[in-house]
């Protein structure tokens, strides 16, 4: 594995992010409320297919934990799924989602609520209330409201004197008597409808009023406040108001003579002196402290607007080194009620304690981990539903040298000094060759029909000739055979581009090394990319500041980049660079997380280069930098040209020993000339046959009648073919197992077989 930099996930993600690259859901389950005995369907679909779709459910209340696994049913296409709900007595008020994988990422739905259709009294109590009422007044009184989904129809019934019910006609759920009587004193009651279970039952209170004449006596309301509205927990009286909804207030002062009612919000007066208060289509602008009253007696209301959560900014990048500190924020969250926030991570709820701090509009790790690598969705929620933002967060792994870690050979243990043993030269101990594999690539899109393909080696154990990379689509069989890639990769390369694929497909890649021994062995497959079409964001274009020569062969490179405030994330950078006298193409090297420099090595002497970058994210690059050429040192020691002439000036060697190496040369060419001459002599001499030898070697060995091409490139295709012979890539290390998944074809391991050209 050696120093490996392993980005487990990349891209910082937020809403508008999540669809301009598509990775969103379509459709969410949305909120029902069903009676016993129907049956309900929720359904959810995403843009972009998902390896897995499934479902979960957990009770309503405000913990984001407990959620169970249920089964639904999906699509052929790995787009929507559905869930459906059969509603039984004992099925409780729940919250169901839906859950999309895309290979390591994991995103959930906004949750909907399933509420069941009836009226529950267990709030309400057989009480009897008595009320006196001046003659002549407005009265007015309230029900004390069940609990009930969806909220009940409250209608008023009077006893008459043979003891049967007369219904009274109250549209808004309120008793409103004006010019009140004696003939109106009696006993009144509630009845409460439940429209879509059609449930109707009698509210247990029962109200008996007495309307009666009396003297001129101080101003009053006629209920408490606990029935005219909600008494917060700072006993202040509120009332809620559903969006476009009408707020309607009344006021409930009696008196004799009958009060002048005056209403008022904040210090602003509403014209009018009604007992009763009407705000059509209530919002925000509507919210505030009302008031009625009389002669100095009054009685106030806080009215709110009720809103769904929403979160106002955008989700904030999140790059981190793992342990060290890892900061997401999510904006601030709007609703009322005052929404609870919850933070999830790849469909987990993250548990805070002394190494993760949350708030409701950010949360730090401070030690990341690989484990905390993945999609991070904020959730803030109240009783109208949830909306949510969303970020990737990048935990890059601390490089960590493990040649003493490999697969072919044991950790090495600390022992004591021991005495040095006498080996037997004539039987000298055998070390076996160790092959270590490239690592598991890391993949980016390009284009819609190509990626970079990445990966890294730590150049121990048998050296490594070249590279190969392999792919094939796994979209929806996982028979298609791998593809090969022609290219012979030098072993200093890390990094190729694949094209000619096809968009909205998922493919596999693997990187195959072959050693100086002929053998070969492959790293681990990627997981599942999926090559989405279409336009991305990508990052800003980095900006080339110098390349400077360090050495004949290597060439150090600088660069700067920012996001400028909420851009896209690079993950890394691509570094293209070709000799200028090359028309080629160019060979490339990435540079992943924070790096602004590097060092490009295996460079000619001399020769001047061209390179450029790219910052790249997952789905898109940037545009390139700006091209810089630099050239490499000459190297030490280097010859001048034979045909140079000697400079004005220089001393030529004494003509008697140009003389005496003339003579010398023509000597040991006549030497030359004879030893030729014997050797051709010789050759024409018959050499006689062996009886019973056929023609040839005497082990029957016939010597081959055509040329043969010996290479040490063991993919090299014969008599020219472009193609790659792979039969010549078959596993010589009798002690190297791999998985079926991970082997190159073996087409000579039974016997000879047709040549197979990939």
């Amino acid at each position: 594995m050696g120093w490996t930099l392993l980005i487990h996930l990349i891209f910082v993600i937020v809403v508008p992010i999540l669809a301009e690259i598509e990775m969103e859901f379509t459709k969410y389950p949305e909120s029902v409320t069903a009676p016993v005995g129907d049956e309900v369907t929720f359904e959810c679909a995403v843009r972009v297919p998902g390896e897995r779709l499934a479902w979960r459910w957990r009770p309503d209340n405000d913990l984001w934990t407990d959620w169970n696994n249920v089964a639904g049913t999906n699509d052929k296409d790995s787009v929507s799924t559905r869930l459906v709900v059969q509603i039984k007595e004992d099925t409780p008020t729940a919250l169901y989602q839906c859950i999309v994988w895309y290979g390591s990422i994991i995103l959930v739905s906004i949750p909907a609520r399933l509420s069941i259709a009836k009226i529950d009294l267990r709030k309400n109590t057989q009480e009897r209330r008595v009320i006196t009422a001046p003659l002549h007044n407005t009265v007015v009184l309230h029900c004390k409201e069940p609990l009930s989904e969806p909220p009940a129809r409250l209608s008023w019934w009077k006893e008459t004197s043979a003891g049967a019910r007369k219904s009274i006609e109250t549209p808004n759920g309120v008793l409103v008597i004006n010019n009140a009587t004696i003939e109106d004193s009696g006993t009144y009651g509630c009845t409460a409808t439940n429209d879509i279970s059609d449930q109707t039952v009698d509210l247990p209170e029962r109200t008996y009023l007495k309307v009666q004449h009396e003297g001129h006596d101080g101003l009053r309301f006629l209920e408490s406040p606990e029935y005219v509205g909600t008494v917060d927990k700072e006993g202040v009286l509120t009332v809620p108001v559903a969006p476009d909804d009408s707020m309607r207030l009344w006021c409930g002062l009696v008196g004799t003579p009958p009060p002048r009612i005056e209403w008022s919000k904040g210090t602003d007066i509403i014209p009018g002196n009604s007992h009763s208060l009407v705000v059509e289509q209530f919002s925000n602008e509507h919210e505030g402290i009302y008031s009625c009253s009389a002669n100095g007696i009054r009685r106030l209301w806080k009215v709110i607007a009720l809103q769904p959560p929403h979160w106002e900014g955008a989700a904030g990048s999140a790059n981190a080194s793992e342990g060290s500190e890892a900061r997401i924020t999510c904006g601030i969250p709007h609703g009322q009620p005052p929404p609870t926030v919850h933070w999830v991570l790849n469909a987990e709820l993250i548990k805070t304690g002394k190494d993760i701090k949350a708030t409701e509009s950010e949360l730090v790790i401070e030690r990341a981990q690989k484990r905390h690598a993945g999609i991070v969705q904020c959730f803030a929620c109240n009783a109208l539903g949830c909306a949510y933002d969303a970020a990737l967060l990048t935990v890059v792994p601390v490089q960590i040298s493990d040649q003493d870690y490999s697969a072919e050979t044991p950790k090495t243990m600390h022992i004591p000094p021991q005495p040095p043993k006498r080996h037997n030269r004539k039987n000298p101990r055998k070390h076996k060759a160790v092959l270590i594999p490239p690592s598991r690539p890391n993949v980016t899109r390009l284009s819609d029909e190509s990626v970079m393909v990445s990966w890294s080696h730590d150049n121990h154990g048998l050296p490594i000739q070249f590279y190969k990379v392999q792919y094939r689509e796994v979209t929806n069989s996982s028979n298609i055979q791998w593809h090969t890639e022609n290219n012979d990769i030098p072993a200093h390369i890390h990094s190729f581009e694949i094209d000619g694929l096809t968009p909205d497909k998922y493919y596999k890649f693997r990187i195959a090394a072959v050693y100086s021994n002929q053998d070969n062995k492959l790293g681990r497959s990627s997981g599942k990319f999926y090559l989405q079409r279409g336009g991305f964001q990508s990052p800003r274009a980095p900006v080339l500041d110098k390349a400077i020569a360090l050495s004949p062969h290597s060439i150090q490179i600088n660069w700067t980049w920012s996001a400028h405030g909420q851009g896209v994330q690079a993950e890394g950078f691509y570094v293209y660079y070709r000799a200028v006298s090359s028309a080629g193409a160019y060979e490339k090297v990435t540079a992943r997380g924070a790096a602004r420099g590097l060092q490009l090595a295996h460079l000619a002497p001399d020769t001047a280069y061209e390179l450029k970058l790219q910052a790249y994210s997952a789905q898109a690059p940037s545009d390139f930098s700006a091209i810089l050429i630099a050239k490499t040192q000459r190297a030490a020691g280097a010859a001048s040209s034979s045909t140079e002439a000697a400079p004005k000036g220089e001393e030529r060697g004494p003509p008697a020993l140009v003389t005496a190496g003339g003579a010398a040369g023509v000597a040991a060419l006549l030497l030359l000339l004879a030893a030729t001459l014997l050797l051709c002599r010789r050759a024409r001499r018959p050499t006689p046959k062996e009886k019973g030898s056929p023609e040839g070697g005497a082990n029957g060995y016939l010597p081959a009648k055509v040329p043969i091409t010996i290479t040490a490139n063991p993919m090299h295709g014969e008599g020219g073919d472009g193609g790659v012979e792979m039969s010549f890539l078959h596993n010589n290390n009798c002690g190297n197992t791999t998985s079926s998944d991970d082997t190159l074809p073996h087409p000579r391991k039974n016997g000879p077989s047709t040549r197979q050209y990939v």
